[in-house]
């Protein structure tokens, strides 16, 4: 099996960042306090030593001892002088708070010391000699008692000559607890600050956890993938505004379907409302509520859109519009309700040929072959004749098959279509004014023959005709005409006289003409039938002609 590493969890992984980053931060932060805290420490010692040494320099008591001679000095013959000495120094220490006061003499010879197994011999440290030179001072350095901090000042007698020092000094032992006191207390705030610090690097990756929705970093970068991914295979143009109406997101079908209609590429960031005035984003977002299959007319351009909001917790962060171009969706429906009228003419055919068999049938038992002989015959004219004069004049094969079509429908519905053709028809350069004619005529014809399902004279005549690169076409029945109180509204969504469901075609029509450039009139008289006149900018690459009369 293959081994997989384990992946730490994002907030475990920043609580143990922020941790680590405060902890280093604190901890250089207590070294470097520590070790100011020593250099001042010392430093204040150095000045003290100094200052208590002039004043143990300027005792006479000390004057006296050294000024007393060449006396020598030994373990069994101290003179009473300098053990008073000796005794005022020891108790003028423990008062100081010192570690050691030691009188010296020009050679450096102690006369007083804490151990008086150290008085007569020479002072150690070797840093002596400016003191007995005649300056104040203080220097550190390792003595009987360990590394010490000293203060030195010179002795002067009444006439200003050295006869002596006075060093006075604490060793750094002495001064570990006053550190360790100030460390402790340091020691204790930075505790406290990386509890603090613990704490709010939970809490900051609990949060940051929420907002990535209790997802991991790898787990993001595969939603990421899969999105864009997703976004490039959709041919729906998808357009996304956050809760602001600012362009977050435009997949590469929006910006062509966009493109397209002169809009250029969406600018991201940019408010919805400045890039496309009417797109119903705001609305949407302001509402809360869903807009499907709505019709969009951009630039001339019809989208068929949906507007959907999108929601986090409850709240509407955002929306979201997939659209799509509707001259496909209409091309795709005319492709299907082609199938749809072809089958219907098949059935029609059928339907047909098989009333001829029985007639034929009928007349085989009557044993009337006359009869029989006769019908053959007007059969066989029949299928003999030739196709529809306007058929010539169509030269778009498909616009004269679907009229073929039509024609199989009606008879088989009981109607009689007349198609006249003025002028002859070329194929558009537009492949979508193919498109575009089917629905206009379609629909209309559709209407005209639904029109004459309760009437005993049951006509339709299609006018077609061009002139200019401006198409004619005129549908007229004999049906009982529309009320003039609906004759405002049929082209409207949903609205018909027919019942519910129903009032899609006609607004279909008026749709697909306005996109075009083109426009249709309605005229209708209760009794006497309906006509609809439509013109339409229509260009090809031919000039027409005008039919010769027969």
């Amino acid at each position: 099996m293959p081994v997989t590493s384990r992946r730490l969890p994002l907030n475990l992984l920043i609580s143990l960042l922020v941790a680590a980053m405060v902890m280093l931060s604190l901890g250089v932060a207590l070294w470097l306090f520590v070790s100011q805290l020593r250099t001042t420490i010392e430093q204040a010692e150095s000045t003290r030593m100094t200052d208590l040494a002039r004043v143990v320099a300027g005792k006479d008591s000390v004057r006296t001892a050294l000024a007393a001679g060449d006396e020598e000095v030994g373990d069994s013959g101290l003179s009473a002088q300098r053990a008073a000495l000796q005794e005022e120094i020891d108790g003028l220490r423990r008062e100081l708070g010192v570690d050691f006061i030691v009188v010296m003499t020009p050679d450096a010879i102690r006369l007083t010391h804490p151990d008086p197994q150290q008085i007569g011999l020479h002072f150690r440290g070797g840093d002596e000699g400016p003191a007995l030179a005649g300056e104040h001072y203080a220097s550190r350095s390792r003595g009987t008692l360990g590394v010490s901090i000293r203060g030195f000042s010179p002795v002067h007698d009444v006439e200003g000559e050295v006869i002596g020092a006075v060093s006075v000094g604490v060793t750094l032992a002495s001064l570990l607890p006053s550190l360790e006191e100030h460390r402790q207390q340091v020691m204790l705030g930075v505790l406290a600050l990386m509890l603090a610090a613990g704490l709010g690097a939970w809490w900051l990756a609990r949060y940051i956890k929420h907002v990535l929705l209790g997802l991991e970093p790898y787990q993001i970068a595969r939603l990421v993938k899969e999105r864009q991914a997703l976004l490039a295979s959709v041919h729906e143009g998808i357009l996304a505004v956050d809760d602001m109406g600012r362009i977050t997101l435009a997949n590469e079908a929006a910006k062509t379907l966009l493109g397209r209609a002169g809009l250029g590429e969406p600018p991201l960031g940019q408010s919805v409302t400045r890039y496309i005035p009417h797109s119903g984003m705001l609305e949407v977002l302001a509402s809360g509520r869903s807009a499907l299959d709505q019709e969009v007319l951009i630039n001339g351009q019809l989208l068929l859109a949906n507007r959907v909001p999108i929601r986090h917790e409850g709240r509407v962060i955002g929306a979201v519009a997939t659209f799509r171009d509707k001259s496909e969706v209409d091309r795709l429906a005319e492709e299907l309700t082609g199938v749809q009228r072809y089958a219907e003419a098949l059935r029609a055919s059928t339907h047909e040929f098989k009333n001829k068999l029985h007639v034929i049938l009928g007349l085989v038992k009557m044993a009337d072959l006359e009869a029989l002989q006769r019908y053959l015959h007007e059969l066989a004219e029949l299928h003999l004749t030739p196709t529809p004069v306007w058929n010539e004049s169509l030269q778009d094969p498909v616009l004269a098959g679907f009229l073929l079509g039509k024609g199989s429908e009606a008879r088989e519905r009981g109607i009689r279509l007349d198609v006249r053709v003025e002028t002859a028809v070329p194929a558009p350069v537009d492949p979508a004014m193919r498109h575009t004619l089917i629905t206009v005529i379609g629909n209309l014809l559709e209407n005209a023959f639904e029109a004459l399902s309760t009437c005993e004279i049951r006509e339709v005549s299609l006018t077609l005709g061009l002139e200019e690169d401006l198409l004619t076409l005129d549908v007229q029945d004999t049906g009982p005409g529309i009320p003039d109180a609906w004759q405002t509204r049929v082209f409207e969504h949903g609205v018909s006289t027919k019942g519910e469901h129903r009032g899609l075609g006609l607004a279909l029509v008026r749709e697909r003409l306005e996109v075009h450039g083109g426009s249709l009139a309605l005229y209708s008289e209760a009794g006497r039938g309906t006509l609809v006149e439509v013109t339409l900018p229509y260009a090809s690459g031919a000039t027409p002609r005008r039919q010769e009369e027969a």
